[in-house]
């Protein structure tokens, strides 16, 4: 600039001069994120699409995995096997599990395939059970199955085997006591001579007896021996399961706890005292006489006119009680009125019974007799608390219908078998 240049213009310049060098730097930085920033946006479209990130809890399909569990839940319940183990199997490929959580699916799967009938699919979910989860509670029911499945499947030498592993041991001969011996041994099980010697005490009185005979304890050992494996082998196959025996069951379990019930409110309320018994056998002493009876001797014949004829009799006599049966006349189960009134000597028929006609030689009668209090008062109070029991239970049962305000229409039922 000369001399001669304004002071203004002068001003002017000296600002513009001054500008680039007090705002370098920050061009610079400009550049720099200018530059960085188009580099992103290059690496960006060549990524394309497939960069976009996934939701971290959700599939293909667009369920959560938890959604997808649930939705193979449901269809397990609505019974579409088929498609709940496919549903399962997909959850399992998409879900990060625990061993036992995966073992527990695995199970699930296993249950659904059997319920299909589907052995063969069946076996190898189980097994990955049993390995992802050796001490799995449902270890039991793992076993139960594998073994269903090698039934199910006839593969006999592998379902022996299994059974040989898996088998509860009940009473094997490692536990044999040295004073004892081993009858029978099948499995993991073993039959000792005591066992058996148990199995004959549980018998009533009256069969106990028959069972001295050696002939007859190797009958009975080989029926308890068939009765366990075939247990077993129901077991296996699930026939404890089946609705009809499940049915039984509950009907057995439900009569047990409702006898449970009323034997507890009875033996609360019913107290039986010696002097009740005595009054009970003085108010009912035709309970505890001893009834007349009368020893015949008896014949048969093919008819009415034949019986008439009889002149022979059986050799021995057989004692005929007022009111009960014929002794040896199977389909005579209660004797003529006219035993009793006979006399000695006196034939009393014919009497038709089943396919033949009996004819009866009297030989002596025995009138009814009272029996004295002493004789008869264990009877007397079995009998009196026997009765006694029962009209609680029926007054339990009242009280039971009326407080629950139910209306029985009796009537009904006579209508319907009019109808009939």
């Amino acid at each position: 600039m000369s001399e001669n240049t304004p002071d203004r213009l002068k001003a002017f310049r000296a600002q513009y001069d001054a500008a680039p060098k007090r705002n370098n730097a920050l061009a610079v930085a400009n550049l720099v994120l200018l530059v960085a920033g188009f580099a992103v946006l290059v690496v960006l479209f060549l990524r394309g699409p497939s960069a976009k990130p996934a939701a971290p809890a959700e599939n293909s399909g667009g369920l959560t995995l938890e959604q997808e569990r649930e939705f193979a839940v449901r269809l397990a319940d609505k019974k579409l096997t088929g498609p709940a183990v496919a549903a399962y199997e997909e959850y399992l490929k998409n879900a990060s599990l625990s061993l036992p959580e995966r073992a527990k699916i695995c199970y699930a799967v296993a249950k659904l395939a059997i319920d299909d009938e589907k052995y063969e699919a069946a076996l190898p979910y189980l097994y990955q059970s049993e390995y992802l989860d050796p001490k799995s509670e449902l270890k039991e029911e793992i076993n139960k199955k594998v073994v269903l499945c090698l039934d199910k499947l006839g593969r006999n030498v592998d379902l022996r085997h299994e059974l040989r592993k898996r088998s509860d041991v009940k009473h094997d001969a490692s536990q044999v006591k040295a004073n004892d011996v081993i009858l029978a041994e099948f499995g993991n099980e073993a039959i000792t001579k005591r066992d058996l010697e148990m199995e004959i005490e549980k018998l009533p009185a009256a069969a106990k007896d028959s069972f001295n005979a050696p002939e007859k304890k190797a009958e009975l050992l080989k029926n308890l021996v068939a009765e366990r494996l075939l247990l077993d082998k129901a077991r296996r196959l699930e026939l404890d399961k089946a609705p009809e025996v499940q049915d039984l069951l509950a009907r057995q379990l439900d009569s047990m706890i409702v006898q449970k019930l009323i034997s507890d409110e009875v033996r609360k309320d019913v107290q039986v005292t010696p002097e009740d018994v005595e009054r009970f056998y003085k108010a009912e002493p035709a309970l505890f006489n001893e009834p007349a009876s009368v020893e015949v001797r008896i014949a048969k014949a093919d008819s009415e006119a034949a019986a008439k004829a009889v002149n022979e009799f059986a050799d021995k006599p057989v004692n005929v009680r007022k009111g009960g049966p014929v002794p040896g006349v199977k389909d005579l189960t209660q004797a003529p009125e006219g035993l009793f009134a006979a006399e000695k000597d006196a034939v009393v028929g014919p009497v038709k019974a089943g396919d033949g006609w009996y004819v009866f030689k009297v030989e002596s009668t025995t009138p009814e007799k009272a029996l004295p209090f002493e004789e008869v008062k264990d009877k007397a109070a079995r009998t009196y608390q026997m009765r006694k029991e029962q009209e609680k239970v029926s007054t339990i049962i009242d009280e039971t219908l009326k407080a629950r305000e139910v209306h029985l229409y009796l009537d009904r039922l006579q209508e319907t078998e009019k109808k009939k």
